[in-house]
């Protein structure tokens, strides 16, 4: 498997350039350029709204199990739920029971934790979209970033647990 790190660079030429790192570490080019239905060559520009989160930025959006929660759930249903929906599967992990057995305060202080703090913050990060008047909450681009360190523990502990038992018995 060779694993390459794609690095963008934006030119004053009007060209996007990208130097990928191959696996013996060596720098390799390659040049793009886009052309627009008039013939004048395109500028690719990285979205300078939204800067890339830093290391202790997803370790603090990861550190609530709420919000590990709530990604988990989104990936699992396609990407989007209601608050509603995202309310009843926390409150029903939390309690150990079927959502059907939840009272109605279990499901208000999940929904009132997801929307005056959890919810809010991970919207305020970009890492999810999250309409609070119609209360629908959707995955987006940024999502991904999280979910590959969310998931990668989880990886990491089962590849663990699996070589642990090989080893021990």
């Amino acid at each position: 498997m060779i694993l390459r790190r794609v690095i963008p660079v934006v030119s004053m030429s009007h060209a996007t350039k990208s130097s990928t790192m191959g696996e013996t570490g060596e720098s390799e080019s390659n040049e793009e350029a886009n052309e627009s239905s008039s013939g004048d060559l395109t500028e690719i520009v990285p979205d300078a709204e939204e800067p890339r989160l830093s290391k202790s930025e997803v370790f603090e959006l990861l550190s609530a199990e709420r919000r590990q929660e709530v990604l988990r759930y989104l990936d699992d249903t396609e990407g989007a739920a209601t608050l509603s929906e995202l309310a009843e599967h926390i409150a029903s992990l939390e309690c150990d029971c079927e959502p059907a057995q939840l009272s109605s305060q279990q499901r208000k202080r999940a929904y009132v934790g997801l929307y005056q703090c959890h919810l809010p913050k991970m919207a305020d990060a970009g890492v999810i979209e999250y309409n609070a008047d119609r209360g629908i909450i959707e995955l987006n681009e940024r999502s991904v970033r999280l979910l590959n360190y969310l998931y990668f523990e989880e990886e990491s502990t089962s590849v663990t647990k699996e070589l642990v038992t090989r080893l021990f018995g």
